[in-house]
């Protein structure tokens, strides 16, 4: 059974007209890049009925396109939201609120069921503020994700769509870190799911991704201050985990372990734990049974620390 991904950026918080160029290039760049059918669909479709936001009725015809933005903000006592079925004029109204940056921007994309209700996911893209443990503060990070559908790498063509708008946006930034994973709702990587105690949250991992990664999977980037402790781009490629090892124009590594994401097995990923461990957190990862509807981990069980003493 095939479940959503979760694909990830982390860069630290930016200025508010940096932002606004970033989350634009996100979101707006990704509802086109990643689901351009299902924009064509909603931009060229039937209106959808703006009250489906806010009361109990069909959201549309059964089985056509649907979606909508929000905006999320903090004003220091409670957490306030707006969400707008997507049109021109929704899509206008979301776009011009990136000036102002907001705790959370988020495009929610997905077909609707056979009742005209919500049903299978096609798109989730996001720039989000992380909160901090002391609520209602929040992180200096930006974390720019989405989720897609697993089918959408598992296929050769859709691969490479992914993989180059992630590139296109990867290239405009310095990000400390990022990676596919299993999407799990709480934005861990498959390393931070199972390493603990004491089992930290992205909250707590991402503002120290600079100095220990945060995890390794088919698709990762490595900052550029962890890159020496690896050897460099010759010294990655050397050790052949990697069938791609590219430095971006921040220095940091962009690491994709397979030329196709289906052939991403065991072999696979204990190569990348290997060739990474000299950058991992210490640890040995808990093993933990999983519903066989549930995808295993793609890890390695493992202390990094005593690989590298080994």
């Amino acid at each position: 059974m095939r479940g959503l991904l979760y694909a990830e950026i982390n860069v630290e918080w930016p200025e508010p007209a940096v932002y606004q160029e970033m989350a634009r290039a996100w979101l707006d760049g990704g509802f086109t890049a990643l689901a351009g059918g299902h924009r064509l669909a909603l931009e060229t479709g039937p209106k959808l009925p703006p009250e489906a936001m806010r009361s109990s009725i069909p959201c549309g015809p059964p089985h056509a396109a649907w979606g909508f933005v929000s905006i999320a903000r903090h004003d220091g006592r409670q957490e306030r939201r707006s969400a707008r079925v997507i049109s021109p004029r929704s899509m206008s109204w979301f776009l011009k609120q990136l000036a102002d940056p907001p705790r959370t921007a988020t495009i929610d994309l997905s077909m609707l069921d056979e009742r005209g209700y919500p049903g299978t996911t096609v798109l989730q893209i996001k720039v989000d503020r992380p909160e901090a443990k002391d609520w209602p503060d929040a992180i200096d990070w930006a974390v720019l994700s989405c989720e897609i559908p697993e089918g959408d790498l598992v296929d050769p063509v859709r691969q490479e769509v992914v993989l180059s708008f992630l590139r296109d946006i990867s290239e405009g930034l310095d990000p400390s870190f990022a990676n596919i994973t299993y999407h799990d709702g709480l934005g861990k990587t498959g390393l931070e799911r199972n390493l603990g105690p004491p089992w930290k949250f992205p909250r707590e991992t991402i503002p120290t991704s600079r100095q220990t990664l945060r995890g390794y999977e088919w698709w990762t980037i490595c900052p550029k201050e962890l890159a020496d402790a690896l050897g460099g781009v010759d010294a990655l490629r050397a050790t052949g985990a990697f069938h791609e090892v590219v430095r971006l124009p921040s220095g940091a590594l962009w690491l994709q372990a397979t030329e196709h994401y289906r052939d991403y097995g065991p072999d696979a990923y204990t190569a990348v734990f290997h060739a990474l461990s000299p950058v991992l957190p210490p640890g040995t990862p808990k093993y933990f049974d999983r519903h066989e509807s549930e995808p295993a981990e793609r890890i390695v069980y493992l202390d990094a620390a005593a690989r590298r003493r080994g």
